[in-house]
């Protein structure tokens, strides 16, 4: 029997999770399991060499009965209690909960009333109009499943980059480890920052090839070499993710990394690139350019603008951030243990700005528990060092209305309005929202404005021109959501929105101290749109940042 992968037995450890819930077990053994599938899926290690080492239990999450568990699927390959139960609940009923507004309850309720098993019978069932027809379902209901299965189909299957990103780092220094002699680089869509991706690309200098490659093939995240030759080697890890590594020799590294890094489009703008060079900038300079960053090439105007790159946003011109949660809402860490985490980063401010009201699923905050959280503010404050600023992410509501009236938003420092709910509405019904928003002097910041979550669910279907616009004309900043779930705005909406005369900001939404750490890609965003630090609010100095607000009539409230 060939040995499960890690990434193979988490999927049983969901899957039989979700089948948990669907069947109408307790919920909390159904977390049990998608938190050890997580922990699987995250092992540095073969899970199987754990069992054979009796050190399952050292996984987070995994106790007596998850060990069991995996033991049994690590032995046999199957597990027999998930065979059970997909004999009384079909396990097609899982692709149901990939379509956008379908949850547990209606997905059981489409099964046991509609006889609904998967998405083809649910198209249909919606054909036939036997959604609209059911009641406590109704039209309204099947349009937003007709949307959702037009959502799921648009789905590439790609991997998020905040996923495949940290697994090609890890597994980059994995490499240095095992071939210590070698220039090792991320090469492919990962390097360039592309929101989603397909697989890792590595390029590896060091000869002789087969050396290393018996080096690398034997780490313990790789879990089955799938192609083998001169040239270049796949591999699958544990994490199932696939990896291309190519080979070069030393004087040729920066052709073949040049070359594997691509875009196609980007390489044929430089015309000859394939003479051999040690280093990419060496090939550059050839052509008579700058070395140009990964991020930019698109194919597109990278060439033409190179003069640029030097004046583009850095990460270390990012003074603070202005959108984080803490325990107030749904962030795991206090006000307190957030600003010690941005001040590590060297930041000089922090905005607190934890869901209002209207986001109940998020422990939204009343304007009584804004106030008192606003006073646990000013006492962080009172202690010194980073600067925090009292804020609000507040709800736009469907029908427009913003979740606090304007005198709560008035007592704040900073005001950051989002849309999370009736995204499916309307080209000019949303849009209508967004400018009422701008209409508001009280509101500083739109964040995550198109709403999108990548490969899950899709943004709102805003008519930009008047977005931006309308922006630009009230001064209030648009946001670059770093967490790589969301990139939200793109990189071409942020384009779209630096030419309108926007002004942006980028922030990581940190839900947890460590979530600072995905400003990188917040920034990586900001510089495919081409933006310099004059245009992002973040690269601010405090003094002009308050000059802003106070300009805008914004926050100072007692």
């Amino acid at each position: 029997m060939t040995e499960l992968s890690n990434a193979e037995i988490a999927a049983v450890l969901d899957r039989y999770g979700v089948m948990l819930q669907l069947a109408g077990e307790s919920p909390f053994r159904a977390r049990a399991y998608a938190r050890a599938a997580e922990s699987v899926r995250d092992s540095a290690e073969p899970v199987a060499a754990l069992h054979r080492r009796g050190r399952l239990r050292t996984l987070p999450g995994v106790g007596g009965g998850l060990a069991a568990a995996i033991a049994e699927l690590v032995t046999t390959g199957e597990y027999e209690l998930l065979a059970e139960l997909e004999a009384i609940v079909p396990s097609s009923l899982i692709e149901l909960l990939s379509v956008p507004g379908i949850g547990l309850k209606t997905a059981i309720r489409l099964f046991q009333e509609l006889g609904i098993t998967n998405l083809e019978a649910l198209e249909t069932a919606l054909a036939d109009r036997k959604i609209e027809q059911t009641k406590g379902l109704g039209k309204r209901t099947a349009t937003t499943m007709w949307l959702g299965l037009e959502s799921v189909r648009r789905r590439t299957g790609r991997l998020r980059l905040g996923t495949a990103r940290p697994i090609a780092l890890a597994l980059l220094e994995q490499v240095r480890t095992v071939v210590p002699e070698a220039q090792v680089s991320l090469a492919g869509s990962v390097r360039r920052w592309e929101e989603t991706v397909a697989d890792i690309d590595l390029v590896v200098a060091s000869p002789p090839g087969d050396r290393a490659l018996d080096g690398v093939s034997l780490l313990p995240t790789v879990a089955t070499i799938l192609e083998r030759g001169p040239e270049r080697a796949r591999f699958r890890l544990q994490h199932g993710v696939e990896v291309d590594v190519f080979w070069s020799p030393p004087e040729r590294f920066g052709t073949t990394l040049l070359a594997a890094t691509g875009t196609p489009r980007h390489l044929q703008l430089l015309g000859d690139h394939t003479s051999g060079a040690a280093t990419e900038d060496e090939l550059y300079n050839r052509l008579g350019l700058p070395w140009i960053p990964p991020e930019l090439r698109h194919g597109t105007d990278e060439v033409r603008r190179a003069a640029e790159i030097t004046e583009l946003i850095t990460v270390s011109d990012i003074n603070g951030e202005f959108h984080c949660h803490t325990t107030w809402s749904d962030g795991t860490a206090t006000v307190a243990e957030m600003a010690t985490a941005a001040a590590a980063r060297g930041y000089t401010f922090l905005g607190i700005s934890d869901h209002s009201q209207g986001l109940g699923v998020a422990n939204g905050l009343s304007p009584e528990r804004l106030a008192a959280e606003r006073a646990e503010i000013d006492a962080v404050n009172a202690q010194g060092g980073i600067r925090l600023l009292k804020g609000a992410e507040v709800e736009v509501h469907s029908d427009g209305r913003l979740d606090y009236d304007d005198d709560v938003l008035s007592r704040l420092d900073i005001a950051i309005a989002s849309l999370h709910v009736g995204l499916r509405q309307p080209r000019a019904q949303l849009t209508g929202r967004l400018l009422d928003v701008f209409a508001n002097p009280n509101v500083d910041i739109v964040a995550h404005p198109s709403g999108r979550l990548i490969e899950q669910r899709d943004g709102g279907d805003f008519d930009w021109s008047r977005v931006f616009a309308a922006a630009a004309a009230a001064g209030t900043a648009l946001e670059i959501n770093a967490d790589p779930a969301r990139l939200d705005l793109s990189a071409r909406h942020a384009a779209r929105a630096l030419a309108a005369g926007c002004l942006i900001t980028i922030n990581c939404d940190a839900h947890a101290p460590n979530g600072f750490a995905a400003i990188d890609f917040g920034v990586a965003i900001a510089r495919q749109a081409w933006a310099k630090p004059e245009q992002i609010l973040n690269c601010w100095s405090l003094d002009r940042i308050d000059a802003w607000l106070d300009e805008r009539g914004s926050g100072r409230g007692p």
